[in-house]
């Protein structure tokens, strides 16, 4: 189960990320409220980048890998949804990828991804 909570709360209190969800197999979703957004050029423009973790669940984000070869490299560019782990505090910066469209929709991209930052 999850708890729904602000993305402009963890702005607010940075502290509560490491707080252990409540009780066993629950989890902590973060919801980007107008609070949270921030704009650019005398605030006539929304910022759609993301620059620190806690990512929002309710915003379809695009993910950008590119793998170098010896030869080549190939740029992947994909829409994604990311989901906290379950029974993991979001400072853990655990999240499974879920692909948001196509033949593939709702399904995990992949089991878990953690970032470094």
């Amino acid at each position: 189960m999850y708890v729904t909570r602000t993305l402009s709360h963890y702005r607010r209190h940075p502290e509560s990320l490491a707080i252990p969800p409540e009780g066993p197999n629950s989890g902590y979703l973060v919801i980007q409220d107008p609070d949270s957004e921030t704009h650019s050029c005398f605030r006539l423009f929304k910022n759609r980048n993301i620059k620190h973790l806690p990512v929002p669940q309710n915003k379809e984000l695009t993910v950008c890998f590119t793998n170098y070869g010896s030869t080549n490299s190939f740029t992947s560019i994909d829409p994604v949804f990311f989901i906290p782990v379950l029974n993991q505090p979001l400072s853990s910066n655990r999240y499974y990828v879920i692909n948001p469209q196509g033949k593939h929709k709702g399904y995990v991209m992949m089991y878990c991804i953690i970032f470094q930052l």
